[in-house]
């Protein structure tokens, strides 16, 4: 079992309850197995009883937790009331919520019917929320909890019915963990990654044909964001025991997993190539700059529509400004640097340093969602030396 590996401390779990929603999915499946190797009470909280006996049944006993199934309808408020009394009759309180339960409703937002906007945000939105109000006041009140979910930050064609709600997840987990400061509960989003489920893979396989490509194709264009369910099931379980550190950030898997040191995780890379290397000249090093970036910006550009969508979110996110607004600029200041003013000269080092913090930032998600340690480290070199080329003008 990979988390075995842990190097983490369980004590924290042991005895504690917690509840994955949708847990009759393989990627619960493996969190179950995880956290009662770690000590936790589990309650796999699944609509399909069929699903859920079963994932109860394959983590069987024997661990230091004890899992128990228990039916979960997150469009039915009764069903969620019925959740929330067993758990204290059984356990006194829940110690954690993982927000896993999810639909995928396929369909452009011309033809997808309102209803199945309805259930999509009953299930990923709605439900969540009733389910974290009904153990939130326990929490509060004991100093203690953790609550989890597991959103979608991208804007992918045919999925609007899924994305719109699950983005809206971290919207709702930052609120939450913005109220809960200064306290012991503590609220995070984690992406685990692109893991090949029977429902993902069934989704995909759909979707793909419309965004011209084969189900194939797909997952070989997104073939570093893919995990096994058990690294995703892991990841889940051991973010718990991160939980202060991971408060009001979403994070990957991967980095959960590395925080454990269940995955190895790679050191500071130095960079060598010192500034003093470079040209003297700061228009040389500025038109350096821009070379990159518009390189970048082309490649952001030739992605598949699943990646670009979401990369060109997250930077105007991490900028302040859309990718091909910050290529416009930069172009200008190439051409004007040697006459521009102070006040140009500050704006431009602005901007750099927007840019900068944004290259920061895919150093973050490199750790967090490339798997591949090898991969890694070629990557944040790369990413490395964009820094360097801005501290060498923004310093000089």
């Amino acid at each position: 079992m990979l988390v075995e590996k842990s190097k983490l401390d369980p004590a924290d779990l042991i005895g504690r309850t917690v509840i994955i929603t949708g847990g009759g999915g393989g990627i619960a499946t493996e969190a179950g197995r995880a956290l009662a190797y770690l000590g936790a009470n589990v309650v796999l909280a699944e609509l399909d009883e069929q699903r859920g006996l079963a994932a109860q049944q394959d983590i069987g006993t024997g661990w230091r937790g004890r899992i128990v199934y228990h039916p979960l309808d997150l469009v039915d408020s009764q069903s969620i009331a019925r959740l929330s009394d067993f758990v204290i009759r059984e356990f006194g309180h829940a110690d954690a919520i993982i927000h896993n339960a999810t639909i995928t409703p396929l369909g452009s937002v011309e033809d997808l019917p309102v209803s199945s906007w309805d259930t999509s945000y009953l299930v990923h939105l709605k439900g969540p929320l009733e389910l974290t109000r009904r153990f939130l006041p326990g929490m509060r009140e004991r100093d203690y909890g953790t609550i989890v979910f597991n959103p979608s930050s991208g804007a992918i064609p045919f999925m609007g019915a899924y994305e719109v709600f699950k983005g809206a997840q971290v919207i709702l987990a930052n609120t939450l963990a913005a109220e809960l400061e200064n306290t012991k509960v503590h609220v995070f989003s984690i992406g685990p990654g692109l893991v090949k489920t029977k429902t993902a893979t069934e989704a995909i396989a759909q979707i793909a044909p419309w965004m011209g490509m084969s189900l194939d194709e797909f997952y070989a264009v997104n073939a570093d964001s893919i995990v096994s369910a058990e690294e995703a099931g892991t990841s889940f379980a051991v973010s718990l025991l991160l939980a202060e550190k991971y408060h009001g950030n979403e994070i990957g898997g991967i980095q959960a997993l590395m925080d454990a040191g269940i995955i190895e995780k790679d050191g500071d890379s130095e960079q060598t190539q010192a500034c003093d290397s470079y040209s003297p000249q700061n228009e040389e090093i500025l038109a350096r700059i821009g070379k990159t970036y518009d390189e970048q910006y082309e490649g952001w550009r030739n992605e598949s529509l699943f990646k670009r969508d979401w990369i060109l979110r997250d930077f105007k996110k991490q900028v302040g400004r859309p990718a091909d607004e910050v290529q416009q600029i930069l172009r200008a200041y190439i051409l004007s640097y040697r006459d521009a003013g102070v006040d140009e000269q500050r704006k431009l080092r602005g901007l750099l340093a927007s840019l900068r913090a944004y290259y920061s930032h895919q150093i973050e998600m490199t750790h967090g969602y490339v798997k591949d340690a090898k991969t890694r480290a070629e990557w944040i070199a790369i990413i490395e030396t964009w820094i360097a080329d801005i501290d060498c003008l923004v310093k000089s």
